[in-house]
């Protein structure tokens, strides 16, 4: 039964594709739908060295996939764009089923499910970051320490959130595999400063020196249902207002003490296994990051699926449920955009304010697992979870 329930699945994606290159929203101009691929394609035919001739706002590795998937013609990076995401979330699926077990591979397609509806998952480039974060870690499951950590750094490189995943490999005391990781980190942030200058890092982190709040993010939802600020396209974002420094101060402390937080109390747990691990303390930790960032795109959500689907396959369906609902709401969020911005309309911001609400309720409900797991009575002995886990 279960092969019947992956084979619509995987196909439902296969045949995505072709039907969204068929219609006129991803003929190229489309803003919402190809917004992304636009930008890559400006970033691919730009002349001079990233970063000191012209501002990229994304790592270097994410760069060389724009680069390797830059076509003659916008269109032809867009069906570039698309087949390159499909084979990479269907390899996240089965890495996934690799490392945890077939329930987590299975967990993951549903969970994606709901971009089904409106692909544009698919035209950007996040998959990347997660099938790289997720390799990473099964690699370290599967005791190839050296090789998952440095996955996990080239994760990074590709996308930022990865390194929320690093204390993992801490809490593991798999020693190869941060030593690996750091090393790999350490000697690609050099050789990106030698390339390109330091601009570079700031250009990532700063989304080339936006200022406003995202009107998707968890401040900028309510700053939009609650001012009259006019909203304005900045850095290929809908923004509002202007974040002040005291903010940025605040939200990344509030950040940094949340994902601490998290790693701590899953150290605390014994014995530390997936459930903990790759679940809900990768889950808390992610989540805390999109809670306090000034910018929540739709398509970000994804970095939380395998995570949930790891914690799901475990039968944890608070977990699943929350997260199954947030996707779905990101997807309808990407569909009401264009009333969002325009318009005061109530269902739009009803749908982001519901969508960051259950986003934090998720974290609320992985903190408060870990923090009764690591309550219990520690067990003398940690038995440790075998490599194939157990469907």
């Amino acid at each position: 039964m279960w092969w019947a329930v992956v084979g619509l699945l995987v196909a439902g994606r296969i045949v995505a594709v072709p039907i969204t290159l068929d219609q006129r929203a991803a003929q190229g101009n489309h803003t919402v739908l190809t917004g992304d691929v636009r930008r890559f394609y400006k970033i691919a035919v730009s002349h001079g060295t990233p970063y000191r001739d012209f501002q990229v706002e994304y790592p270097p590795l994410m760069y060389g996939a724009i680069k390797v998937l830059d076509s003659s013609t916008l269109q032809g990076s867009i069906r570039a764009t698309m087949w390159s995401q499909l084979l990479l979330d269907l390899a996240v699926a089965a890495l996934l089923a690799w490392g945890w077990g077939r329930r987590a591979g299975v967990a993951y397609l549903i969970l994606g499910a709901p971009f089904l509806l409106y692909p544009f998952l698919y035209l950007r480039l996040d998959l990347l970051s997660v099938a790289l974060a997720v390799g990473g870690l099964a690699l370290v499951r599967h005791r190839r320490p050296a090789l998952g950590g440095t996955a996990l750094a080239l994760a990074c490189f590709a996308k930022v959130w990865p390194v929320l995943l690093v204390p993992s490999l801490l809490v593991r005391r798999s020693w190869r595999a941060l030593i690996a990781c750091l090393a790999v980190g350490v000697a690609g942030v050099a050789a990106w400063v030698a390339w390109a200058g330091t601009n570079g890092l700031v250009q990532v982190v700063s989304m080339r020196g936006a200022t406003g709040w995202e009107i998707e993010s968890t401040v900028g939802a309510l700053v939009r249902a609650l001012g009259n600020d006019t909203v304005h396209l900045q850095r290929g974002a809908w923004r509002i207002g202007t974040v002040p420094g005291w903010a940025y101060l605040t939200l990344g402390g509030l950040c940094l003490v949340t994902v601490v937080a998290v790693w701590v109390l899953a150290a605390r747990r014994r014995p530390h296994g997936a459930m903990v691990l790759d679940g809900v303390a990768a889950l808390g930790a992610i989540g805390a990051f999109l809670i306090f960032s000034p910018l929540l795109s739709p398509q970000f959500t994804i970095w939380m699926v395998p995570f949930a689907a790891i914690a799901a396959a475990r039968r944890d369906r608070v977990v699943g449920g929350l997260a199954l609902a947030i996707v779905g709401l990101s997807v309808l969020d990407l569909n009401l955009v264009v009333e969002l911005v325009h318009t005061n309309l109530a269902v739009p911001q009803a749908v982001i304010l519901v969508r960051n609400g259950l986003l934090v309720a998720l974290v609320g409900v992985c903190v408060h697992r870990l923090w009764v797991g690591a309550r219990r009575p520690a067990l003398d002995v940690a038995v440790p979870e075998p490599v194939e886990a157990a469907a």
